[in-house]
């Protein structure tokens, strides 16, 4: 059986001291415990919650307390079955990949929002599973944050509107420009067809290109 030592720490989270739990990296997908206590949690989004706008859709409360990188992933798109995609293709979850790194936003989520966050990941349907991760911080040492990753991974590539989100929300939320660049070069499908999902997200994306104009 194997043993895991675990080590209690202290976190300051935008403001807000976080007693949580840090495990050895390698096992930080088997450990599922709430991250944070009292009010608030951290959330590391990667993909198209790196985006304020799309993530406040549901989760009104997330305030972006910093940035940071999930060691030894690397980011991919898939989806279990393509016909269930809102976003007509695949979407981003997080692999295990020994030499790469993951950037993403560390979100301040009040703990009311936890169970919107679980249902726009799919967590009830079995899409996405909540895990805990440990984030490091340019020069301000690791914290660890609740994340999601894939169930039933099967690679596929994104639709142009999801890289238009995750691309948006990189250069917004300021993640490194050398990681910017990775983002600009994936691949897309051809999928294009309009939905009130897919006419809510270009809403979005219209007015914050017309922000940047003005």
């Amino acid at each position: 059986m194997n043993r895991l030592y675990l080590t209690l720490v202290s976190v300051i989270c935008s403001g807000k001291l976080l007693i949580v739990m840090t495990v050895p990296p390698n096992v930080t997908d088997q450990i599922h415990v709430p991250v944070g206590e009292g009010d608030f949690f951290c959330y590391f989004g990667y993909g198209s919650n790196l985006l304020r706008e799309r993530l406040r859709l549901q989760n009104p409360s997330a305030v972006q307390v910093g940035v940071g990188y999930l060691r030894g992933y690397k980011l991919a798109f898939g989806f279990p079955d393509l016909q269930e995609s809102a976003w007509g293709g695949g979407v981003a979850t997080v692999i295990p990949s020994p030499e790469d790194v993951v950037w993403g936003v560390i979100w301040q989520l009040e703990s009311a929002d936890r169970p919107s966050l679980d249902d726009q990941e799919g967590v009830k349907i079995g899409l996405y599973i909540p895990t805990q991760v440990n984030i490091q911080r340019e020069n301000t040492g690791e914290v660890l944050c609740q994340t999601y990753q894939m169930n039933n991974f099967r690679s596929a590539l994104p639709s142009p509107l999801y890289k238009e989100v995750i691309c948006t929300g990189a250069k917004q939320s300021g993640l490194p420009a050398e990681y910017i660049k990775k983002l600009d070069a994936i691949k897309t499908n051809n999928y294009n067809e309009t939905t009130p999902f897919t006419i809510q997200i270009r809403m979005i994306l219209r007015h914050l290109r017309n922000d940047t104009s003005e």
